[in-house]
């Protein structure tokens, strides 16, 4: 018997559903203690997952913690406060010496937002605020180097354009053109998170296909899983289920569903019995003696991660219905 989407995207949602918080946030790991924030990039691809499997009060819900974040700050964002990555799920500023400026999460949002609005015939009004104060803001703050999407190298990334050239074309910005002329991945190291071009469609086909080949060819395990980049030694680098359907999405973009379905399958097998899909798996470290030093120092690996939830929704829902984004 062959993949059964709509068990796969149900048990996901229902464990997504366990831990959207009563304000809204999606946790990023609810047992996981240095995730148990919410991410704006993490959490507007769960919404995108949640409102494309027609659970549109949870999807909204998020945008409308969204909306609380963001217009709480808004004379802080137009006087130069700069957003973090991530938020408590009550909506405020975290503590401690972690709190990488990033600026993708942001970009994400808007283009989820108007994925949902669009997808669902529903208005868009009561998100004018958070639209107008995050378009200025990405238009302000673009250009300015930010941490990567995994906050641990500072500079100008592709993903990190390709995220802001989403959420500013959603709403036909003119500056998207402007940042999407900024991609060169050619100039940098193979890291997973360059999918991000192939997903947002912010780099031509042919760039496209060297993307994909580069991660195929460099960062792919024995049995498919997609690790972040070569030396990667977090947990010991393993393969991240993220990354695997974000490939298998970008496949499905290039007209191949058989390869993508083969994504799919990868994520289904690192899916446990209780439908968690945790962080990464690891079976093929790229870094092994790493594994146990994280384990010492931060406990077993993020499990549920509601972003690898997210998107093994996405990937079975896009190759159920063959569609593209």
């Amino acid at each position: 018997m062959g993949i059964q989407y709509k068990d796969v995207i149900e048990k996901s949602a229902a464990v997504i559903m366990q831990y959207q918080q009563d304000s809204g946030a999606y946790a990023a790991s609810p047992y996981f203690s240095h995730y148990q924030y919410t991410w704006f990039r993490d959490g507007a691809f769960t919404a995108d997952a949640m409102s494309r499997a027609g659970y549109v009060e949870s999807a909204e819900r998020f945008f409308d913690w969204c909306t609380r974040v963001i217009v709480d700050r808004r004379d802080a964002i137009y006087s130069g406060h700069y957003l973090n990555a991530r938020y408590t799920y009550d909506g405020s500023d975290p503590t401690g010496d972690w709190a990488a400026v990033q600026i993708d999460g942001y970009g994400v949002v808007l283009w989820a937002l108007q994925q949902h609005t669009q997808r669902h015939s529903r208005s868009i009004e009561k998100y004018q605020d958070l639209i107008d104060i995050l378009q200025w803001y990405l238009m302000e703050h673009w250009r300015e180097s930010s941490y990567d999407w995994w906050e641990e190298r500072l500079g100008k990334h592709a993903a990190t354009f390709a995220c802001v050239y989403a959420g500013l074309k959603a709403f036909n910005n003119p500056i998207a053109e402007q940042v999407r002329a900024e991609i060169h991945t050619s100039e940098e190291r193979t890291d997973a998170s360059m999918l991000a071009c192939v997903l947002f469609d912010a780099v031509d086909e042919s760039q496209a296909q060297e993307i994909m080949q580069r991660v195929e060819s460099e960062l792919a395990s024995k049995t498919g899983g997609i690790h972040r980049y070569t030396d990667d030694s977090y947990y010991g680098g393993g393969e991240w289920p993220v990354l695997t359907a974000l490939l298998g999405l970008c496949y499905i973009k290039m007209g191949k569903p058989d390869t993508a379905t083969r994504a799919l399958e990868w994520c289904t097998q690192a899916t446990q019995g209780n439908g968690w899909i945790p962080e990464q798996q690891a079976t093929h470290l790229l870094s092994p003696d790493m594994y146990a030093y994280w384990v010492e120092r931060w406990g077993q690996p993020a499990n549920p991660l509601l972003w690898s939830q997210a998107m093994g929704i996405l990937l079975a829902d896009e190759i159920q219905h063959k569609s593209v984004y």
